[in-house]
């Protein structure tokens, strides 16, 4: 469904049952645009378990949300540049006319909604059963950190944040930059709630493969891979975890399959950040709104 996610029949199916249901997570700006199946082992068979919705506003906004953005951005930047000139109060004539005179020239304002790149990914996963659809986990694009990282790297590197169902931690998955190695490797941690253990997680892409193909690894050994599809429509893959003890956590397997989601995006989203490190360097303001949803995640939980 990745790539005709407005037409395909899962997401009129799914509207219809939400148009009763209780989930606040689905909101009027998303689209299915994949499914997840289970295997039985005992039966050899494979059941659709889960779908994935998309925040369509947040990862193709339109022209009249890219021009409320560029329209946020020049502001802040009028007032930044009247700051400059008069720290407070009204404006003289004569600052005024150099204000504007400023305002002229300046490269932000001569900014088009065109410019801007605005898009984050947003995915979200949701149990599927006869009876109700249920929001079980979100994974998010990490602006904020993508920015800081690359510029520290010299390179784009992508910044994901899990957020699942149920647990008051959230999962920071990170591209990590090393000098020798070019197939990307992901990092992050997972808080096991029912063990009070924290588990160090690795995903190292492969260096030869057929697809997109990963390997799952933690305490020195390997623990599972991603499998991807050669052939398909955005990225299909298999996703299978061997140990004993994460392979039953339903919660650690909802964040790697929802990884494993986000993986059909990337190239876009390393093309996205490499834009807004463009546009940084050029000294304009492109990168500077942050949704609010971002902003909380930035929030000191310690604070009064």
């Amino acid at each position: 469904m990745w790539v005709f996610m407005g037409a395909h029949p899962s997401n009129l199916e799914l509207f219809q049952r939400l148009k009763s249901g209780e989930d606040r997570q689905f909101g009027v700006n998303m689209d299915i645009c994949g499914t997840v199946a289970e295997q039985d082992k005992s039966a050899t068979k494979w059941e659709q378990t889960h779908l994935v919705g998309i925040r369509t506003d947040a990862w193709n906004p339109n022209a009249d949300q890219q021009k409320k953005r560029l329209e946020e951005i020049q502001l802040h930047r009028q007032e930044t540049l009247r700051r400059q000139i008069k720290a407070s109060g009204n404006l003289s004539e004569a600052q005024t006319q150099r204000l504007h005179k400023q305002m002229l020239y300046d490269p932000v304002m001569k900014l088009r909604p065109g410019d801007l790149e605005t898009r984050r990914l947003v995915l979200k996963l949701f149990r599927e059963t006869e009876q109700k659809i249920r929001w079980v986990g979100t994974v998010e694009e990490r602006i904020t950190s993508e920015l800081h990282r690359s510029c520290g790297a010299g390179k784009p590197l992508i910044s994901l944040t899990g957020i699942l169902d149920g647990t008051s931690y959230l999962a920071d998955i990170h591209e990590n930059q090393l000098r020798y190695r070019y197939p990307s490797i992901y990092t992050f941690c997972y808080f096991q709630e029912r063990r009070s253990r924290m588990w160090y997680v690795t995903i190292k892409r492969k260096w030869v493969s057929v697809g997109a193909d990963f390997w799952i690894e933690t305490e020195g050994r390997r623990i599972g891979e991603i499998d991807g599809a050669l052939f398909g429509f955005g990225y299909n893959a298999y996703v299978s975890v061997t140990d004993p003890d994460l392979s039953t956590d339903t919660r650690f397997m909802d964040l790697v399959t929802m990884f494993a989601t986000s993986v059909g995006y990337h190239q876009s989203m390393r093309r996205a950040l490499k834009n807004r490190l463009r546009s940084r360097k050029q000294g304009l303001a492109g990168d500077q709104i942050i949704e609010d949803e971002e902003v909380r995640l930035l929030k000191n939980p310690r604070a009064a």
